[in-house]
């Protein structure tokens, strides 16, 4: 049975991933309505899709008010903390991207309201778990007592240079800057509550923008595949003036493995690259994701075991789109109560190793943490 969606934030996600996506599963879902800061983004999206002009609107309220909806993908950018809180207390389930939310208080917000309201209503958007070689590696992982090594290496160039194949339609410059100075102001106060109005800017940006903004879906793996990240021993930041740098982070799992993320924005870096290495007692495992939001571009998993005196090799590539088998799951969640693999439970636990590293990055550069981060 087809559930009638809406989508808010219509930017580069939505335009490459999901709603071509959703077009391609007519038969899951029905695209009600859309809406954007920007009325021309709205209306030119709106009708690529085949959305009507009267179902485009200029913010997720104005949608939720006047449409007929059982889901919402929330597409936005910044915090879903408050948006996400509002679909569900109007019983409207969320598909979440990142971040799920800036602060703890915005995840137990939310998870008191799916509470009332008896059912699962908030699937969080990380495609990475459901990844058909992550997947395949979930199977083949030894337990966690025999896990060594835990590497993951992020080399970031620009977003233009990354998704230029996406062809996307460049900024209509028509949002209303005092409607984006009101949001960006809602995160820099949540920004301040979770770090101290002393926090300086670049510790705000690497915890907002580099750890719950881009490196949070690698934790959500690393948690996925081992379970919560044990403890964050060290985090460094560097970085040339006006960049986001980068970042490294060790930690452990378990009590034999050991962690190390390794996070670069090289602006002019020819190609995104993304890997996860694992060392086991007996073998390796190397996971390599595509560029972002390519569709049915696979994963590549490599798998080194021992074999007689030697080694054995193999290679495993599915072209199965985890970004469509998450819409699938949102659709289970939505019209059959299914519990989603990744829900606000899981996003607050990732979200308190966010927070674990905000507060070893301010360790490393000296700065006192007096908000709740600090707890």
């Amino acid at each position: 049975m087809k559930i009638r969606i809406g989508v808010a934030g219509l930017g580069a996600v939505a335009q490459s991933v999901h709603l071509p996506l959703i077009q391609r599963r007519w038969d899951l879902f029905e695209l009600v309505a859309v809406a954007d800061l920007s009325p021309t983004q709205a209306a030119d999206v709106g009708r690529q899709f085949g959305v009507q002009p009267q179902h485009c609107h200029a913010n997720l309220s104005d949608m939720l008010d006047a449409e007929d909806l059982d889901g919402v993908l929330l597409l936005t950018s910044g915090s879903h903390g408050a948006p996400a809180l509002e679909c569900i207390q109007r019983g409207v389930a969320v598909f979440c991207e990142k971040p799920l939310a800036l602060s703890l208080a915005e995840v137990d917000a939310i998870q008191a309201a799916e509470k009332e309201a008896d059912r699962p209503l908030l699937l969080l958007a990380y495609m990475k778990e459901y990844d058909p070689a992550v997947v395949r590696l979930r199977e083949l992982l030894p337990p966690l007592a025999d896990i060594r090594y835990v590497n993951v290496e992020v080399l970031h160039p620009s977003g233009s240079s990354q998704l230029a194949f996406a062809r996307l339609r460049p900024p209509a410059g028509d949002v209303d800057p005092e409607a984006l100075a009101a949001l960006r102001e809602t995160d820099d106060a949540v920004v301040s509550r979770v770090l101290g109005h002393a926090a300086p800017p670049a510790l705000r940006q690497l915890y907002s923008g580099v750890v719950l903004g881009s490196l949070v879906h690698d934790i959500s793996l690393i948690r996925s595949l081992f379970g919560p990240v044990a403890q964050i021993g060290t985090a460094t930041a560097w970085a040339e003036q006006d960049s986001p740098g980068s970042v490294e982070i060790s930690g452990t799992l378990g009590d034999n493995a050991r962690l190390h993320m390794h996070w670069h924005y090289l602006e002019n870096y020819p190609c995104y690259r993304e890997t996860v290495t694992i060392h086991h007692t007996t073998g390796s495992f190397e996971l390599e994701f595509t560029v972002p939001y390519l569709l049915n571009a696979p994963t590549q998993l490599r798998i080194v075991t021992s074999h007689g005196a030697g080694e054995s090799s193999a290679t495993v590539r599915d072209v199965t789109e985890a970004f469509e088998v998450e819409l699938e799951a949102f659709h289970a969640m939505v019209q059959d109560s299914v519990p989603p693999p990744t829900g606000s439970a899981e996003g607050r636990t990732d979200l308190e190793t966010g927070q674990a590293i905000a507060r070893a990055l301010a360790e490393g550069l000296g700065i006192t943490i007096t908000g709740e981060a600090a707890r």
